[in-house]
């Protein structure tokens, strides 16, 4: 087995194992683990398109992953247990779902982002039954994070300009408020533990 391009590698709670996206040449993204020291790498699962988010659960139980629709920029969110099996599409309804996935502390839920392009919101989704609701309303918003206590949530919003600022919100999606204004655009916040 050849690891190729390694995308979206996300630790196993425990820190033992990682999960991570892997294209080797022109076919289809595989899901992959290693151990945490680099051994052991091996596939297991082999998407039928390519895979762009990989996300282990808190409660290390499943793993949740974004596999292409075969459009560009449209993917569905699935997820399997952290041995490869049983998958389940869970994003039953949204469309136009963007390459991020994270879980709630509590494992229960998944932040992603969807939308039309250049206008998309941000949505949880319950990892049991696929049930969503819209968090934030306009402004092409993406990069959901949420706190490590799952009271909040930090995400990026051009709402305001062409240019990306981070906001927080309550993890029902009220109190919205922007942390930065930079003339640059500020990505990817993630929370410290």
């Amino acid at each position: 087995h050849n690891v190729g391009n390694v995308v979206s590698p996300d630790y196993s709670p425990d820190g033992r194992m990682i999960v991570f996206a892997n294209r080797a040449g022109d076919g289809p993204t595989d899901i992959w683990m290693v151990n945490a020291d680099g051994l052991n790498p091996h596939p297991v699962y082999t998407g039928v398109r390519d895979i762009v988010a990989t996300a282990w659960s808190p409660d290390g139980q499943r793993i949740a992953y974004a596999m292409s629709e075969g459009t560009p920029q449209d993917f569905a969110i699935y997820i399997m247990d952290a041995n490869g099996r049983n998958h389940v599409r869970i994003s039953q309804g949204l469309r136009g779902i963007g390459g991020s996935i994270d879980w709630a502390p509590d494992s229960k839920y998944l932040l992603v982002y969807a939308g039309p392009f250049n206008n998309k919101d941000i949505f949880r989704i319950d990892a049991g039954n696929g049930d969503f609701i819209q968090l934030t309303n306009g402004g092409n918003n993406a990069g959901a994070a949420y706190s490590p206590d799952g009271k909040y949530i930090v995400f990026n919003s051009m709402r305001n300009d062409d240019q990306a600022d981070l906001y927080i919100m309550r993890a029902d999606g009220t109190n919205q408020v922007q942390l930065t204004n930079h003339p640059e655009p500020d990505w990817g916040a993630q929370w410290g533990q």
